[in-house]
């Protein structure tokens, strides 16, 4: 029976869980699936680690120079993160020989076609089903289980930081602040959340999904981004009043044209009835739509040590298992391509319904001005709700509206809060069916 020996670099919380789950599970692989998978070399930066973590007789190291130039590691499990170091070990690793298994996100998103490119040349595979959504297997079912569909659609809530914020919001009436201080004492929130509020961490995995779906590259910095940094406490009561739950979402979908996608990070509104309304707190969800198989949802916890853990432990075995059937590339990575970069439609062409929240001052015939403007750029009025402000001199004026193009939408705005009764800047949040 041959053995697939591994090589681990970064033994943080992540590779923690890793250690955990392959020592647990090390006789069922052996015993049962015929895979007899080692650790055999550990490295990290901080030596500390190697004693609080169940390594066995693998052998230590500061660097991951040892791994690489071991010729008996089959697979590199890269978990330091970045895109610096970890691209140099990524590739070092392919140029060599070795099979990759890593859950470095913004490492795919950013330098994805080099990787695969490299993969390819070297006839060695790159799995990376941690780098979207943790336990979730996301990656897979798009490659494989959904292999006989067009996917038309994917809507995502996959920050567990952001959902928790949210969540907590709304449930408690706390300000961001607040709450984004909560998240943190949980673990749920990073002490530099930035990425993960302003919407990268999202826009990476999206970033991911949508390349795997077109087969072409979707370039990361050509998505439109935007975080929940700006939603506030009363925006969620009026959405909740509406009928209605704010989600940071992820969204791919399909266009008419072969070439184009309209991907885009932002925060939305979804109906309390929507499937995604219901996913609360740390955990996450993908919404897959194939024209085959219809909706397909995805739910669980998007991140910790453990879900993250077995996601790398699933792939692990699926790269011992193509090397045992001699298909050791049995998923090409001719994908995400440098040269099929697929386009990404503009915002401005987005059509969507919206949620729009106006501060006048508080006096009459203020009402009929907002809306001439919104109906002379093409914007038709769904609802409206008035409600006392906590200023003396000012109000929110709540409108819902049909679909409409962005464009229109801002020219209007712009419009309205060039008039003498705005007092401050409208707040605009999507609806999403």
């Amino acid at each position: 029976m041959a053995g697939y020996n591994i090589g681990i670099v970064g033994l943080g919380t992540i590779g923690r869980g890793v250690v955990k789950i392959l020592a647990r599970q090390q006789s069922f692989f052996t015993d049962t699936l015929g895979l007899p998978v080692t650790l055999k070399r550990v490295a990290d930066i901080d030596e500390s680690r190697f004693e609080s973590v169940p390594v066995g007789d693998a052998a230590r190291s500061t660097t991951a120079d040892p791994i690489l130039k071991d010729p008996d590691i089959h697979i590199v499990v890269e978990l330091i993160g970045g895109t610096t170091a970890a691209r140099e070990i990524v590739l070092g690793a392919l140029r060599v020989g070795k099979h990759v298994v890593t859950a470095n996100k913004a490492l795919i998103a950013e330098h994805g076609p080099e990787i695969f490119a490299a993969a390819e040349q070297n006839g060695v595979s790159v799995y990376f089903e941690a780098a979207v959504g943790g336990g979730m297997p996301a990656i897979k079912t798009i490659r494989e289980a959904m292999i006989g569909n067009d996917i038309t659609s994917v809507k995502t809530i996959i920050n567990g930081t952001c959902n928790y914020v949210l969540t907590h919001m709304e449930t408690r009436g706390l300000p961001f602040d607040a709450a984004l201080r909560q998240a943190q004492e949980a673990g749920f929130a990073e002490a530099d959340p930035a990425l993960d509020i302003g919407g990268g961490d999202t826009g990476h995995k999206v970033a991911i999904m949508a390349s795997l779906l077109s087969g072409g590259y979707v370039p990361y910095g050509d998505i439109p981004i935007e975080g929940i940094t700006a939603v506030s406490a009363e925006d969620i009561a009026f959405a909740r009043d509406l009928g209605y739950r704010v989600k940071l979402l992820g969204i791919i979908k399909a266009t008419d044209s072969a070439h184009t996608l309209d991907v885009r990070v932002h925060p939305a509104m979804l109906h309390l009835d929507h499937i995604l309304a219901s996913v609360s707190h740390e955990y996450n969800a993908v919404l897959l739509e194939g024209d085959a198989v219809g909706q397909i949802l995805l739910y669980g916890k998007g991140a910790g040590e453990l879900p993250t853990a077995s996601a790398i432990i699933s792939d692990v075995i699926d790269v011992a298992r193509n090397i045992a059937g001699s298909t050791p590339v049995r998923i090409p990575m001719g994908f995400y391509s440098a040269g099929g970069i697929m386009k990404t439609r503009p915002v401005a062409e987005v059509v969507s319904r919206y949620y729009l929240r106006f501060t006048v001052v508080d006096r009459p015939k203020v009402l009929a001005p907002i809306a001439a403007t919104l109906g002379d750029h093409g914007i038709s009025i769904a609802s409206v709700l008035q409600k006392e402000g906590s200023l003396k001199d000012r109000v929110p004026v709540i409108i819902l509206t049909h679909a409409a193009r962005e464009a229109g939408l801002r020219a209007a705005i712009t419009a309205i809060e060039n008039t003498d009764f705005v007092r401050d800047k409208t707040q605009v949040i999507r609806i999403e069916e």
